[in-house]
C-alpha cells in the first residue's frame, strides 16, 4: 500500500483552464492601456506601448488576446511540468518532477520540509534529496507518518 501526495485534480485541471484566461485578460487590458500609458513621458520601459499602441485595432486586441493566451498556456505547461508528486510507502519514497522517476529505498533517519523544500535524510544525517515543493506540509507529513517515516515538523537542529 502506498500514499500518493499531489495537488488535488480540480486544480490540476483549473490551471490549464485559468492561465490562458487570465493571460487573455490581461493582454486585452494591456492593449487597452497601450495609448494611456504610451502618453505618460514619465512611464518605464515605454517601449513595448508605443509599439502597441501603433498597431491599428482590431489587429491590436487580437494579437494581444492571443499573445496573453499563450502565455497562459505556456505558464500551465511549465507548472505541470515542474510539479512534484510524492509517494510514500512503508519501503520506499517515490519523487517525481519533469519526467523523471526517483526512488528512495534507503532507510531515512528524518523527513521534513526546510523552506519550501522537502528534505529526505539518511539514517547517517546524509541528505539523500531536496525538492522545492508547494505540497501542503499537512499532507506530506500524514502520508509520511502513516508509514511509520520519522516525519519532523521542524527541520533539526545543524550539527
Amino acid at each position: 500500500m502506498e500514499t500518493v501526495v499531489d495537488e488535488p485534480a480540480w486544480l490540476r485541471r483549473a490551471s490549464w483552464l485559468a492561465c490562458p484566461v487570465a493571460g487573455a485578460v490581461l493582454g486585452w487590458g494591456g492593449q487597452a492601456l497601450a495609448d494611456w500609458i504610451a502618453s505618460l513621458p514619465w512611464f518605464p520601459v515605454q517601449g513595448p506601448f508605443r509599439l502597441l499602441h501603433q498597431v491599428p485595432q482590431p489587429w491590436r486586441l487580437i494579437g494581444a488576446v492571443v499573445a496573453g493566451l499563450l502565455l497562459g498556456v505556456a505558464f500551465a505547461w511549465f507548472w505541470a511540468w515542474d510539479r512534484l508528486i510524492v509517494t510514500v510507502s512503508a519501503t520506499r519514497v517515490t519523487l517525481e518532477r519533469r519526467e523523471r522517476r526517483r526512488r528512495i529505498d534507503t532507510p531515512l533517519a528524518a523527513v521534513f520540509v526546510d523552506d519550501g523544500k522537502l528534505v529526505l535524510l539518511a539514517e547517517d544525517d546524509r541528505e539523500i534529496a531536496r525538492e522545492k515543493t508547494d505540497l501542503p506540509r499537512k499532507h506530506l507529513a500524514e502520508a509520511f507518518a502513516a508509514h511509520g517515516r520519522p516525519w519532523l515538523d521542524e527541520p533539526p537542529p545543524e550539527r
